[in-house]
């Protein structure tokens, strides 16, 4: 048999393997196969092995609970939506509060309040309506300081009329003592997620001063105000300062600007304190002026007590004013015991504060006043508490214009 040359057609014997005729090769040659070592193989399984367990754990490092842990402040994300929790005061919900400052007397009982917000923080808005969905439960829990000289302890975190745009508050109270203690907030998710909000309560032990007219000048509003002069230079403002007064009438006005003082009046049975002319609270700090067993009258003209800060009246009378209390500004103010009779108003808020000292007024009476309670604007939706209170003989008791929620469950309306 033959063949032929599949390059030139040449005939060729059949077990040719070369044309003579065109000096060609007639069969394909095979590319010689070049083992891979065994080291290599190992290596490259290896690797790919590597790149499938990194991509495991990333996807499985994605998907486990986070947590997040930071003074103040956390952004989260879930969702496509970042939120901001913070903690922060009533007023400034936007703004972390991350250290509190307070000045309480020493050994005394006071509490609290740690307010926690969710806001969104593209808008600022208040987001906890929609944020509380995804929440599964939260805590608090109190780390004492190095010197443990300030005991406290916190409730258990809830949503509270107390601060209605809070998402949730809890109330931290603590015997005073100098030192740093720190709030901590931790927000358990129902993704698992765990974030913590760390507040530090930097606590400052005060002292108490008393100053009695037995023993300073207080016959005068000028000699009252020349103590308290004195005061201002001498003492902490840190400190609680008690004044108390003679049996004396005050027809000048006292102002209160610088900070507070607590006024007791006369109780010894030699007479009454007496103020004509009222008195006027301004300072600009928090603190609250306790003023107890005063009288405070008028002709009809006067205004008892004026406050843009922080009062609190106990034992007092309010007798033929233009307005017993009065509450503007960020002011805040409390009656208990009190009488308040034949004013035009006996009590007027008219306070654009973000924040309260107490939410009752407990056991006083309002009589014969052309309006005894005139509601005109109240810091905050809290609802005021009117127990063992009696109204009787007013035209009309409770002028409630800005439609404040009131307990009026234990009040007494005479007609």
């Amino acid at each position: 048999m033959e063949q032929r040359c599949p390059h030139c057609g040449a005939a060729l014997p059949a077990d040719a393997s070369f044309c003579p005729f065109c000096a060609r090769d007639i069969r394909s040659r095979k590319t010689p196969h070049v083992p891979i070592p065994l080291r290599k193989k190992v290596l490259c399984a290896l690797l790919a092995l590597a790149v499938i367990l990194a991509a495991g754990i990333g996807i499985a490092r994605s998907n486990r609970p986070q947590v997040y842990d930071a003074q103040g402040e956390v952004f989260y994300t879930d969702g496509g939506v970042t939120y901001q929790l913070v903690l922060a005061w009533a007023e400034s919900p936007n703004v972390p509060a991350s250290e509190i400052y307070m000045s309480q007397e020493l050994g005394g009982d006071f509490t609290w309040p740690s307010r926690w917000f969710v806001n969104y923080q593209d808008s600022g808005a208040n987001a906890w309506a929609e944020f509380e969905e995804k929440v599964d439960y939260v805590t608090t829990e109190i780390r004492l300081g190095e010197l443990g000289t300030c005991p406290m302890e916190a409730s258990q975190p809830a949503h509270d009329d107390y601060s209605p745009t809070a998402a949730m508050v809890s109330y931290i109270h603590f015997t005073c003592g100098t030192d740093t203690n720190q709030v901590v907030w931790s927000i358990h998710m129902k993704n698992g997620d765990v974030i913590r909000l760390r507040q530090d309560l930097v606590i400052t032990a005060t002292r108490t001063l008393d100053y009695r007219y037995q023993d300073y000048p207080m016959q005068t509003i000028e000699e009252l105000e020349a103590l308290m002069d004195e005061i201002e230079q001498e003492v902490s403002p840190d400190d609680t300062v008690n004044l108390y007064l003679p049996p004396v009438t005050y027809s000048e006005p006292l102002v209160l600007d610088q900070r507070k003082y607590d006024l007791y009046g006369c109780t010894d049975g030699t007479g009454r304190t007496v103020f004509t002319q009222g008195i006027q609270l301004r300072y600009g700090s928090g603190a609250i002026s306790f003023l107890r067993d005063l009288d405070l009258t008028g002709t009809g003209s006067e205004v008892g007590i004026s406050a843009a800060s922080r009062v609190w009246a106990e034992r007092c009378s309010f007798t033929n004013l233009k307005t017993g209390m009065l509450i503007y500004g960020e002011g805040w103010g409390n009656l208990s015991e009190c009488r308040l009779t034949d004013n035009q108003i006996g009590l007027h808020f008219n306070s654009t504060g973000q924040s309260v000292s107490d939410r009752d007024f407990e056991n006083n009476r309002f009589e014969g006043n052309a309006t005894a309670i005139l509601l005109e604007n109240v810091p905050t939706d809290v609802t005021m508490d009117f127990p063992g209170t009696v109204f009787t003989g007013n035209d009309i008791d409770i002028d409630n214009r800005c439609n404040q929620s009131l307990d009026l469950s234990g009040t007494t309306f005479d007609s």
